[in-house]
């Protein structure tokens, strides 16, 4: 009971906030108020975890915890509004710090690093047309939220523009964005280090970017077993193309059998002459001339993925007993392999720890992070098998990772010159130092098992272990309790 009520005092304050943001108050008759309050809903998550480091090249223990939730008014004749807050304290990349400073007082939050804000994360309203009153269903959303797309991290990055979402087509839906201007959570970590002090460190990229997209909807999938999703987008006097693509199947053998098949690719070209707006730490990098050479023009990579389910219990709708064996390849092709505005994005991979142990998100298939040198590779085969019984779920994840480029973490927090940042810790592979943040090549084989149990469909607790055997050698165990609204 008493958790209900914080709720409901959570959302209630969350909601007069935003109205009181937008001027609705003031525009809304008083039925027209008392709906939108009472019709809200509340959406995000919240977590605290602790994590620790330790091996040849790792040794650290941070908590963090973060909290994000966003609030949708209900409608009024087809509009709503949306607010949401983003709080963060603590690291999840200690290495060289502990947990001495991971508090702070109740009279009011210490920043100690990049890593540690509260801010506002959503504001944005929608018209959500339908057919019978609008002749279109077709969601418009205004404002600054986290965009919904394979390139992007869809919590932490950020957008400001129009997003466009169109359904009037039977199996197929169909986008449109426009971002004024943005910024993947990935590029600020990077640049964060630079200077905490320094506004530009979390401010915006200024590079237009007008984005396409058509997929298969829910009941094309249902129907069929297939699914698809195409996304083109272009940022003004910055990239030329950024494609992502995947195709899916799924073959229902029997009520007990099924295997899934999935190919997705990702490719990436650079203006030659390009200009980055809007920050000056990354502009002295790639509006650099004398950099051209170093970084890749035309980048690209792929995945190819294939699932085995085996449903032990037949009796119920809902499989409650379910063993999955999972198997893939990835790898790059042209110049590079730095392809997303997220290291991962949409992609479904292999792995806990390779591609998330830096903070930065330097590893994986950044357009900012190691592969956008020029003349990098990587290759990534990988496994896993998990089984899920009611609430209990464990799984063994195992990947091998050969690249030309990997950023090695040796001390969080390290000066701008250790950093990727800078041109000299952007494209510096000198191993002389070996406590010193660098680029190198990498060959590590990666096993992590994982302990999952949901207590309800909103709260869960992990725990894993992951370690890396070979360059990197480090280890990662983590506690996490984890809340969905």
């Amino acid at each position: 009971m008493l958790e209900n009520r914080n709720a409901k005092g959570l959302k209630g304050f969350l909601i007069a906030s935003l109205l009181f943001g937008f001027g609705a108050t003031n525009s809304f008759g008083a039925t027209n108020l008392k709906e939108a309050i009472e019709n809200a809903t509340i959406s995000g998550f919240g977590f605290a975890r602790i994590t620790n480091v330790h091996g040849k090249d790792g040794d650290g223990t941070k908590w963090q915890f973060r909290f994000r939730p966003v609030v949708t008014t209900g409608e009024i004749s087809g509009w709503s509004a949306s607010a949401g807050i983003f709080f963060s304290k603590g690291s999840s990349t200690p290495d060289n710090s502990n947990t001495d400073t991971d508090i702070s007082s109740s009279r009011g939050d210490k920043f100690f690093s990049s890593s540690d804000v509260f801010n506002i994360s959503d504001f944005y309203v929608t018209f959500n047309g339908s057919k019978d009153q609008n002749g279109t269903n077709t969601k418009v959303r205004l404002g600054q939220q986290a965009p919904n797309t394979p390139f992007n991290d869809v919590n932490l990055d950020r957008a400001l523009g129009v997003f466009i979402d169109n359904n009037d087509f039977s199996g197929v839906k169909l986008g449109l964005q426009w971002w004024d201007t943005w910024l993947s959570d990935d590029i600020y970590l990077v640049r964060a280090p630079y200077s905490l002090a320094s506004a530009a460190a979390g401010s915006g990229i200024g590079n237009n970017i007008f984005m396409f997209y058509v997929s298969s909807d829910d009941n094309f999938t249902k129907d069929t077993g297939f699914s698809y999703r195409l996304y083109y987008a272009y940022a003004h006097r910055f990239i030329d193309y950024m494609v992502f693509a995947d195709a899916g199947y799924n073959l229902k053998i029997n009520d007990s059998n099924s295997i899934s098949f999935l190919v997705q690719a990702s490719a990436t070209g650079l203006r030659h002459d390009l200009n980055l707006f809007g920050d000056g730490i990354l502009r002295n990098v790639f509006n650099n001339r004398a950099n051209r050479d170093k970084i890749a023009q035309n980048r690209g990579m792929y995945n190819v993925r294939i699932d085995y389910k085996y449903n032990l219990d037949t009796s119920s709708e809902k499989p409650s007993n379910v063993i999955t064996l999972s198997a893939g390849f990835a790898g790059s092709f042209g110049d590079g392999y730095g392809t997303m505005l997220d290291n991962t994005g949409g992609l479904k991979l292999g792995g806990q720890l390779w591609n998330s142990f830096s903070g930065v998100e330097a590893n994986g298939f950044g357009i900012f992070g190691v592969g956008t040198f020029k003349n990098s590779w990587i290759i990534v085969p990988y496994a896993k098998i998990d089984w899920t019984y009611k609430n209990l779920g464990i799984s063994l994840d195992m990947a091998y990772v050969k690249t030309s480029h990997f950023f090695f973490l040796k001390a969080s927090g390290n000066p701008s010159g250790k950093n990727l940042n800078t041109i000299n810790g952007f494209y510096n592979e000198d191993q002389s130092s070996p406590n010193a943040n660098r680029v190198s090549a990498a060959s590590l084989f990666e096993v992590s098992p994982t302990l999952t149990y949901k207590f309800s469909n909103s709260l869960s607790a992990t725990v894993y272990y992951s370690y890396a055997f070979g360059t990197p050698q480090l280890g990662r165990f983590r506690v996490m309790v984890n809340y969905v609204f």
